[in-house]
């Protein structure tokens, strides 16, 4: 069998066919990792994206083939761990059949049982402008990498900027970056001063809520060890069904 080749860029059409594949949508980590990665494309079809040593997206038209050419793979580019969404289940049976160990590496929230209403004292949420990048960079604690991040979601809409007191304690995401699909990824930053009070179930929960009300679906996600934030999710009425497993090769 053939090997992989280098590509500059993916097969739009070949991506939509993977998305399409998957009986959930896609997780917003993995597509961030995604559009900062290597593709790499076989001549049957299949597509790879490695960032760094990890795998983090595999699609083959022909299942069947998916653990031999997983091996070719990895004889080419070394990767030591693949991150996989337990929901990618063509992509799991290859990985098990290798033989790879895998461990939860984060919690993955598809579904909403309850729509709740949380109080929250003297709180404001209303869309981020240019002018309130510069004080959430100051209460970011680890939530956003660079301050451009937070530029970039203030201006095409997708953050809210959270007031308690007139004062700016945190922020909410909107993020639909699929735009065919109707899920929005949410979520959600505090400052450090004002976390378990209540605020993150606040922020989540109105930011879900009017994702609903506009008739599309909210999603998130949580690393395992990050208790807090899996705890929040929950009590904003989220139900975590599926895992990103991260398989060491």
């Amino acid at each position: 069998m053939s090997g992989f080749t280098r590509s500059p860029d993916p097969s739009l059409q070949l991506r939509q066919q993977y998305l399409e594949s998957l009986e959930e949508p896609q997780e917003f980590f993995l597509e961030e990792l995604v559009g900062l990665g290597q593709f790499w494309t076989h001549d049957d079809g299949s597509y790879a994206v490695t960032h760094g040593k990890t795998l983090v997206e595999f699609f083959s038209p022909n299942p069947k083939n998916s653990t031999s050419l997983l091996l070719h793979l990895h004889d080419q580019d070394g990767y030591s761990t693949a991150l996989v969404k337990s929901y990618d289940l063509d992509l799991v049976r290859s990985c098990k059949e290798l033989g790879w160990i895998a461990s939860v590496g984060g919690f993955l929230f598809r579904k909403r049982e309850t729509r709740t209403r949380t109080a929250f004292h003297n709180v404001e949420m209303s869309a981020a402008t240019p002018v309130d990048v510069d004080p959430l960079w100051e209460v970011n604690d680890d939530f956003f990498a660079r301050q451009a991040e937070i530029t970039s979601l203030a201006e095409t809409g997708k953050l809210w900027t959270v007031r308690v007191d007139g004062e700016i304690t945190g922020c909410g995401v909107s993020n639909r970056f699929i735009e065919d699909s109707d899920a929005v990824d949410v979520g959600m930053m505090v400052a450090p001063s004002l976390r378990r009070r209540g605020l993150g179930t606040h922020i989540v929960s109105e930011i879900a809520n009017r994702v609903e009300s506009a008739g599309l679906r909210p999603i998130c996600g949580c690393g395992a060890s990050n208790t807090a934030s899996k705890a929040t999710l929950e009590k904003a009425g989220f139900v975590s069904e599926h895992q990103l497993l991260s398989f060491t090769v």
